[in-house]
């Protein structure tokens, strides 16, 4: 793993299960059936595991809850086909534990103009560091294509962190002018858990 990161691979991993356990009983909720499209990396890989095995112990265990799809530029459009095909309500983009923030946004981009392409309709959930390697997606709504088509969209969510006050804020997003947030949730972060974050930092440029 290259990176700046004060956090070992161990740490790293351990900080996406504390993550991936709030995300999924959070940012998730009232989802029915969740596509996580993630990075081939440890890190991104450990992240969706976590969230959907927390989805599924809050909302249940059953078939066809969700499904994993190993993010792969010359597969792009098949995978996005698969998704907007496959029944999911929700796309959860899970980008950012290994890669450079610019890489980050690039990819990002390419997700969303291949899902554009594909039909898919449903709502987008976004990885915090993606958001911010977008620059909160105005990298992305820049383009009028892509614009329209995340305007069109069912819902966007986030979520971010507030480490002075220990707290995971959970929101909506509104496309306006520019993003505008609404919180519908927020949930108190452990110690530990606060500790972790503050070591963990993307990749240099």
């Amino acid at each position: 793993m290259s990176t700046i990161s004060r956090a070992s691979l161990e740490e790293e991993i351990y900080l996406r299960s504390l993550t991936g356990y709030l995300v999924g009983k959070n940012l998730l909720d009232g989802f029915r059936r969740i596509a996580v499209l993630t990075y081939p990396d440890k890190i991104c890989s450990a992240m969706s595991a976590a969230l959907l095995s927390s989805y599924m112990s809050t909302y249940g265990y059953k078939n066809e809850a969700g499904m994993v799809f190993i993010y792969d530029e010359s597969r792009l459009k098949e995978i996005s086909d698969k998704i907007a095909k496959g029944g999911f309500d929700a796309v959860y983009l899970s980008l950012g534990g290994e890669q450079k923030m610019s890489t980050v946004s690039e990819v990002t981009k390419k997700i969303l103009d291949s899902l554009r392409r594909s039909g898919f309709a449903g709502s987008l959930v976004i990885h915090v560091r993606a958001w911010l390697a977008t620059r909160q997606l105005s990298s992305i709504l820049s383009e009028k294509e892509l614009r329209d088509y995340i305007k069109s969209l069912k819902e966007i969510r986030v979520f971010t962190a507030d480490l002075q006050n220990k707290l995971f804020l959970f929101h909506r997003v509104i496309i306006e002018e520019t993003p505008r947030l609404i919180k519908f949730k927020e949930e108190k972060l452990t110690e530990e858990h606060v500790k972790l974050l503050q070591i963990s930092l993307p990749p240099p440029e």
